[in-house]
C-alpha cells in the first residue's frame, strides 16, 4: 500500500528537496508550511507519517508533535532541525526533541539517513 507523508517545514528548499526525494521513492507526499497548516491537512487527508521541522513560525514542531500524540496517535512523526540562531536555545530544544520524538534528525541529513528513519517507522505500522 502506498504511504502518505506530510512534510512540514517553513523552508521551501527543504520541502521541495524532501517532496522530490520521497516522490521518487514511491510515497505520496503533501506539504505544509507550519504546524497549523499541517493540522488542516491531517483533518482532510489520511497521513501515515509527518516529517516536521522544529523551529517554525505559528505552530512549531514541538507543539505539532504534542497535538499529534494526543489527537492522532497512529501517525508516525520524524522531527528535524538545523537549530536556532541562539546556540543555547538550539541545544536545549535539540535535547528536548530527542526525548519527545521517536525519530529525530539534525539538518543537514543525508538521503539515506532520512529513508532509514522513514522505513523504520513505517515498518512498525
Amino acid at each position: 500500500m502506498n504511504k502518505t507523508i506530510l512534510i512540514t517545514d517553513d523552508d521551501l528548499d527543504i520541502r521541495e528537496y524532501l517532496v522530490e526525494m520521497l516522490t521518487l521513492e514511491g510515497f505520496t507526499v503533501i506539504e505544509a508550511e507550519n504546524g497549523l497548516e499541517a493540522l488542516q491537512v491531517i483533518e482532510k487527508e489520511h497521513i501515515d507519517l509527518v516529517i516536521t521541522d522544529i523551529f517554525m513560525k505559528g505552530m512549531n514542531g514541538l507543539e505539532l508533535e504534542f497535538k499529534l500524540r494526543r489527537e492522532y496517535p497512529q501517525i508516525k512523526i520524524i522531527g528535524m532541525t538545523g537549530g536556532s540562531k541562539t546556540p543555547r536555545v538550539s541545544n536545549e530544544v535539540y535535547k528536548m526533541s530527542i526525548k519527545r520524538f521517536k525519530s529525530f534528525l539534525k539538518k543537514p541529513f543525508t538521503r539515506e539517513e532520512m529513508l532509514e528513519e522513514i522505513n523504520i517507522l513505517l515498518s512498525d505500522s
